[in-house]
């Protein structure tokens, strides 16, 4: 109890720092070329032991001919840890989460998390997207929050001049669409 509550105090502290840094333009980013796949992938792996005990499904459809991405890579995984966490969490058992990407006309990649879960109206959605905003729907308490993780989320695409978009409806999941600007994404060399 005692490690995991220290676990737990130690990731509100940082994820009160990153907010932080943003709002005072002090985070930077470290920019490489990755592959967004294993990203999603290595993300996937790090939520499975709380979406099994949770009896939640994750599944991903980004495949290996996903363009890669020019970003900061800890801090895209830590946006797609981010919305699979709150997908997990608000998404009651026997539910599926699916990950997907696909490049839009502008030639910007968007990834979408889509969850079966409880759903939010218009107003929970403005409440969840607010600093320490949290929705009460009586799922929330299976897991810690602070209510930090997509406002942090909109902040680190913001950083990186991409948007976050949620579509949620009560009752019927939540589709969260992350998108990274074409500048963003490695054009192939064929």
């Amino acid at each position: 109890d005692i490690h995991h509550s220290g676990q737990h105090l130690l990731e509100l502290i940082n994820d009160i720092l990153d907010v932080s840094a943003i709002e005072a333009d002090g985070l930077e980013l470290y920019e490489e070329n990755f592959s967004l796949k294993n990203v999603v992938d290595a993300s996937i792996r790090m939520v499975s032991p709380q979406a099994t005990i949770a009896q939640v499904s994750v599944a991903s459809a980004v495949d290996t001919g996903t363009p890669q991405i020019r970003a900061d890579e800890r801090r895209v995984k830590q946006i797609l840890l981010n919305l699979l966490g709150n997908a997990v969490k608000f998404t009651p058992q026997g539910g599926a989460i699916s990950v997907n990407s696909h490049l839009n006309d502008d030639g910007s990649l968007a990834i979408t998390v889509a969850d079966s879960g409880i759903g939010m109206n218009d107003e929970d959605v403005a409440l969840a997207m607010s600093t320490f905003g949290q929705v009460d729907s009586g799922l929330d308490r299976r897991h810690d929050g602070a209510g930090l993780g997509l406002p942090l989320t909109n902040g680190l695409m913001e950083l990186h001049g991409g948007t976050l978009d949620v579509k949620s409806e009560k009752g019927h999941g939540t589709l969260v669409t992350v998108t990274f600007p074409k500048e963003r994404v490695v054009q192939s060399d064929g």
